[in-house]
């Protein structure tokens, strides 16, 4: 499995659990359940990040066109992370709902151009050599097993 296929895989994920907080946000107004489905985002959009980090970016580093990205990428990934982080904060139902407005926005802004802009660039860019390895790489760190 390539790198980017299981990213893709886990973005899937990512767009059904962010319809669900948003729905939750719009009907429910039960601040325990937003928080809870939020600390289960949060978990996975860290560790998602923290591979993307580790894994894609020092290897998309040595090409011209990927510096600046990878710097507004990591920055987006604090972005959200902030923005999650106020959401679990919130002190009402009423500022939980914006801030879930506002960082949801954000995270399908940022996943959207992860989809379109930088992960086609990885794909143009490293081997399919290099992307199996980093995909072997994720599923260790995932514990998955793909063979």
């Amino acid at each position: 499995m390539k790198l980017i296929d299981a990213l893709l895989g886990e973005h899937g994920a990512f767009h059904s659990l962010l319809d669900s907080i948003e729905q939750m946000a719009s009907t429910s107004g039960d601040i325990a359940q937003i928080d809870t489905a939020t600390a289960v985002l949060a978990t996975e959009v860290n560790t998602h990040a923290a591979l993307e980090e580790e894994l894609l970016f020092p290897a998309l580093e040595s090409h011209p066109k990927t510096k600046k990205l990878l710097a507004e990428m990591v920055a987006e990934h604090e972005e959200i992370q902030s923005g999650l982080e106020r959401i679990e904060n919130a002190r009402d139902i009423s500022e939980a709902v914006e801030e879930i407005q506002k960082t949801m926005a954000t995270a399908r802004r940022h996943f959207h151009r992860e989809e379109t802009v930088l992960y086609v660039l990885a794909q143009e860019v490293l081997s399919d050599e290099t992307q199996t390895q980093l995909g072997e790489a994720w599923a260790a760190a995932r514990t998955v097993k793909i063979r």
